[in-house]
Order: C-alpha cells, then structure tokens, then sequence
C-alpha cells in the first residue's frame, strides 16, 4: 500500500479495522487510501494515517452506515530520534 495521502501528506502510522460481514467489493473505493481484504470473519479495512480525524472520520462514516467495527488497531508513530539517528 502507498503510505502517501492524496495530498502528498506522509502517512507515518498505519491503522486496520476489522468489521463484521463482507463489505462490497468496492466499498474502499470511496475512502482515500485504504485497502479492504475479505477474511473470513468479516472484512480488514485497512490504511495510513495522517491524523485522528482520518480516523475518527472512518470510524463515524462506519458508524453511520450500520458496519460493526470489531476491533481496530492503529500502529505507534515512528521514532523521529531513532531515524535521525539511523540517518533517514
């Protein structure tokens, strides 16, 4: 998955969603920069997070749509002193 927004914004954590049921096929389509996977306890939506608005925005847009969010993970922000250190 490209990390980049859009907006060329750098995404520097990465969230997944799991939901119950199947979504269709395209629903991620709508939602910039995520991925969906069909697993077979529901569906992963998956992403790069620029900031908890995108996420909360993903979470409400679900919400208002009936999908039951199951579970979520969103990874910890990258070191910036630990790149700096390794020269990135």
């Amino acid at each position: 998955m490209d990390p980049q927004h859009s907006d060329h914004r750098q995404a520097d954590r990465q969230f997944r969603i799991w939901v119950n049921g199947r979504l269709d096929d395209d629903f991620h389509l709508g939602l910039t920069d995520i991925e969906q996977e069909a697993i077979p306890a529901g569906t992963v939506l998956s992403g790069g997070l620029l900031d908890q608005s995108q996420l909360h925005s993903t979470l409400d847009l679900l919400r208002s749509l009936g999908i039951e969010v199951l579970r979520f993970e969103v990874d910890p922000p990258a070191s910036r002193d630990h790149d700096k250190e390794n020269g990135q």
